[in-house]
């Protein structure tokens, strides 16, 4: 009965035994395949931020070959509103906008004084990315270099020299102050928008782009509109 019992003490710790050093074995094959695949997932991570670097830096493209040209010369990338449509635009309604007899009409009713013109929002309304101030920006330019036509801040512009008029009166020397509530009211506002109408065949190699710019002058005492001027801009894109 004693060597039974001992015999069965023997076998239990000897399982035990073998269970443990299994364990052990287990454990140590998960952690192997554990090493193994942390190892592969960041030699791929490695690889791709590689990668990516190489791209940032040029990579199979290389870098860019820049050459300067005339900002006149026509470059078209593709059908969509780039800059030379911007210049034709602008061209083309400052030229008329001048030509038309509202300037000398307001001279004629103002006892010679020349007209104050707030150019105002042109709305991009093209599915295209559209900097209409582009336009807008030449518009005062040209209105302004003619000599005939006065043009007040527009909106953006305003509220920081409103502040810098406000700051003044606090700490500038009392005869640099300026005064407050002195600012010139215009006469007119300018408004307008962009608008397009495109046109695919039904094989998709070509499309017609077609790009109106409409822009309207208003007398802001009485919305009365004295001008109005558009200008149109076709291309036809094939491939």
């Amino acid at each position: 009965m004693v060597k039974l019992v001992r015999i069965n003490f023997w076998n239990a710790c000897v399982g035990e035994a073998w269970c443990r050093a299994g364990l052990t074995l287990e454990r140590n094959s998960m952690n192997l395949r554990l090493s193994r695949s942390v190892g592969w997932v960041v030699g791929v991570s490695l690889v791709a931020a590689s990668t990516m670097l190489v791209g940032c830096g040029g990579g199979a493209y290389g870098n860019w070959n820049v050459n300067r040209t005339d900002p006149e010369k026509t470059a078209d990338v593709d059908y969509r509103w780039q800059d030379d449509d911007a210049r034709e635009a602008y061209r083309g309604l400052i030229a008329d906008c001048l030509a038309r007899p509202w300037v000398e009409n307001h001279r004629a009713e103002k006892g010679g004084q020349r007209p104050v013109v707030f150019v105002g929002t042109v709305r991009n309304e093209t599915a295209d990315y559209v900097d209409t101030k582009l336009v807008t920006k030449r518009f005062e330019e040209e209105l302004i270099n003619s000599g005939r036509v006065r043009v007040v801040a527009d909106r953006d512009q305003r509220g920081e020299i409103r502040d810098e008029r406000q700051q003044g009166q606090a700490w500038n020397r009392p005869d640099t102050v300026k005064k407050q509530a002195m600012e010139q009211g215009a006469d007119y506002i300018m408004l307008g928008r962009v608008a397009e109408v495109k046109q695919e065949s039904n094989d998709r190699r070509t499309i017609v782009q077609y790009y109106q710019i409409n822009l309207e002058l208003i007398d802001i005492e009485s919305n009365e509109k004295v001008w109005i001027g558009s200008k149109e801009i076709k291309k036809v894109a094939r491939r």
